[in-house]
């Protein structure tokens, strides 16, 4: 699991801006660097997202969601809430995945010919009715109830979606410290898993 984003830089110091920069221009480099950073990454390509939910951030528990990156600057973030009184489906197009509050990691998954987009959509998309009645729902069991069947269809190539999100919680664990002080951009990692 290698990570292919560019040179990290905290929010307060950076190789790239002056330390005694003003706020206001590590502010306009944080933004240069998100943007070049979603410019970098592959068309058609899907991530399992993780948010940490706290900070300081506590091993294992992040906020799991998808990104399909479908155009040059932006994709469909695909994800599930939890009002209190149970979960909602909340999928819409981004143009700033990188700049998501807390955003932790994007771990790659697979590349969706562009003959697939609809049918991972669909697919994605298949629990939004009913997404309360699914046993012991969360963001992460929905996600990984997803992947069994992105895994059924073709679209991920990998053997096991429980592995997958093991894999990927440790990955998160590895990189939730650099969410909790803002390394710029965020981390892009490779499943070792999916193929």
């Amino acid at each position: 699991m290698s990570a292919t984003s560019p040179p990290l830089m905290s929010s307060g110091n950076s190789p790239h801006v002056k330390s005694q920069g003003s706020a206001k221009e590590r502010a306009v480099a944080v933004e240069r660097m998100q943007k070049e950073a979603l410019a970098a990454l592959p068309l058609n390509s899907l991530y399992i997202g993780l948010w940490i939910r706290s900070d300081p951030p506590v091993a294992n528990d992040f906020h799991w969601a998808y990104y399909f990156h479908s155009r040059p600057l932006g994709g469909t973030k695909y994800h599930i809430r939890n009002l209190g009184s149970g979960w909602i489906v909340d999928h819409e197009p981004t143009n700033g995945i990188f700049g998501a509050n807390f955003l932790c990691v994007l771990i790659e998954i697979a590349t969706v010919p562009e003959t697939k987009h609809g049918e991972l959509d669909q697919i994605i998309r298949s629990y939004d009715a009913n997404v309360n009645s699914i046993p012991g729902v969360t963001c992460r069991v929905w996600l990984l109830e997803v992947a069994q069947k992105l895994i059924d269809h073709g679209i991920i190539h990998c053997n096991s979606h429980l592995e997958l999100g093991q894999e990927c919680m440790a990955i998160g664990n590895q990189h939730m410290h650099g969410a909790s002080i803002n390394e710029q951009p965020r981390p892009v990692v490779k499943s070792r898993l999916c193929h």
